[in-house]
This record gives C-alpha cells, sequence and structure tokens, in this order.
C-alpha cells in the first residue's frame, strides 16, 4: 500500500471517516473471491476519497456491506463498480 492509502478495519471508523466534510466520494466494488478451503466469498470494497488518504474497507458479509451501503451519507456520491 502506498503511502497515501490506509486500510481501515473497523466499520464504525469507516462510518465517521466517510462523514467528515472534506470527503465527497465514496466507490463501491463487489466480486467474488475463493478461500483456501474452496468456498467463494463475495468480498466487497468500499473506498472514500479524503484530502490526503484513499481510505479502503473491505467487508466478506454480503449482510454487513448491505447495510453499510445505507449507512453512508446521502451527501455522498457513490459509484458502483
Amino acid at each position: 500500500m502506498s503511502l497515501s492509502q490506509r486500510e481501515i478495519t473497523d466499520i464504525k471508523q469507516f462510518v465517521e471517516l466517510a462523514r467528515r466534510s472534506d470527503v465527497k466520494t465514496a466507490t463501491i466494488k463487489t466480486h467474488t473471491i475463493s478461500k483456501s478451503n474452496g468456498k467463494k466469498v463475495n468480498q466487497t470494497k468500499f473506498k472514500v476519497r479524503g484530502t490526503k488518504y484513499l481510505y479502503t474497507l473491505i467487508v466478506n458479509d454480503e449482510g454487513k456491506a448491505k447495510k453499510l451501503v445505507q449507512a453512508l451519507p446521502p451527501t455522498l456520491k457513490v459509484t458502483q463498480v
């Protein structure tokens, strides 16, 4: 990861970052990955751009990902890929 990127592991911390005034855009990417035991999991990556850093949160649970999409502020421009 480069110096201008930060990975966040806590959902509450990520939502607080998304509500900051300097954050204007968010990108949501969903894709399927295979775990080492052969099971396939839908992985969702949430990325928000601040003035200094690009913050990333990776969620492997579909239910949590849907709730997080609803928790994003309405003023945020969201792009789904």
